[in-house]
């Protein structure tokens, strides 16, 4: 749906579309545009590597040894599709400072009273076992590059992949 609205200096009509939702809202808002889309954005998948083969120097020729550059993104969205097999999939960060891959671990595991140390605060991001699709948003605050890391099978596993800033 358009609306039109005259140019200030021109009195010219202008036709703008009517955004269903407000974008970079902070604010909730309700969800209420169920109408088909004519066009839709093609999915992004990536390829995922052995943590072997990512490359520190990211000048590697071979596709996605060199991970993914996110663009400071806040937020990793991953879909991930499998057939049930054994499959792995885990997170490796890129800092450009730092100049090397490590794994990347999520502030969401559980503190054990007993353990002085904030190792139990922080888990894996590390998918086993997915059957079906499966969806998430990951916190990458800032990550220069994200590395999509396989177990050494990749089977029937497709991962896809975006970023955002919110």
């Amino acid at each position: 749906m358009s609306k039109v609205i005259n140019d200030p200096k021109t009195s010219q009509p202008v036709y703008q579309p009517q955004a269903a939702l407000p974008t970079r809202s902070r604010r909730p808002q309700g969800l209420k545009n169920n109408h088909a889309l004519s066009a839709k954005e093609t999915a992004s998948a990536v390829v995922p590597v052995a943590a072997g083969d990512l490359n520190n120097d990211l000048n590697d020729a071979t596709l996605a040894q060199n991970g993914y550059a996110t663009g400071n993104a806040q937020f990793l969205h991953i879909q991930i599709e499998n057939n049930g097999t054994d499959d792995t999939l885990e997170l490796y960060a890129y800092n450009y400072n730092f100049g090397s891959w490590a794994k990347y671990y999520l502030p969401l595991g559980i503190k054990n009273g007993g353990d002085t140390t904030t190792n139990l605060a922080y888990v894996e991001a590390k998918w086993t076992t997915i059957n079906g699709k499966f969806m998430v948003t990951v916190p990458i605050h800032g990550i220069d590059r994200i590395g999509f890391v396989h177990d050494g099978t990749l089977n029937d596993m497709v991962v896809r992949a975006a970023v955002s800033t919110f």
